[in-house]
């Protein structure tokens, strides 16, 4: 199971550094681990880079629960799911007890001045987490229906 959240970590990394948003990037890392289909990933998240461009809910976080919702939930999925909704709980949950905050523009203030630096590894570390939680909910999935 680490293996994996090390892989996204380490490709977050490498989308971060060609120049693809926070969101983009941990959505985007994780999808593909898994073996998502990525189509139309990359636009999605555009905007929610940057705290939505308002600063609000760190877009990281919110790439992070994209890849969960693309990942978990089944085709034509309405409403709350509960797998979904139980692991963007957790994802969250675990941010906050890394970071402090969900807000992009308090996690400026708090960490590095340095964008690039704080940013990335904000973004390296959500991508390890929400790696982490698809396994623990896809694992439990097939604990359940062998």
């Amino acid at each position: 199971m680490h293996h994996l959240s090390q892989q996204a970590s380490s490709k977050a990394g490498e989308y971060f550094d060609r120049g693809y948003n926070c969101a983009q990037t941990v959505a985007l890392s994780n999808i593909e681990l898994l073996g998502g289909h990525a189509e139309g990933v990359l636009q999605l998240a555009a905007g929610f880079g940057h705290g939505m461009n308002a600063g609000c809910t760190c877009g990281a976080l919110a790439g992070g629960v994209m890849a969960l919702g693309m990942l978990l939930a089944e085709p034509g999925v309405t409403g709350f799911d509960k797998p979904i909704a139980r692991a963007a709980t957790e994802l969250n949950r675990r941010f906050i007890s890394e970071f402090g905050v969900t807000c992009c523009r308090s996690l400026r203030k708090k960490l590095s001045p340095l964008k690039n630096a704080r940013c990335r590894h904000i973004t390296t570390s959500t991508a390890a987490m929400t790696m982490e939680l698809l396994q623990a909910e896809i694992n439990a999935v097939h604990r359940v229906s062998v």
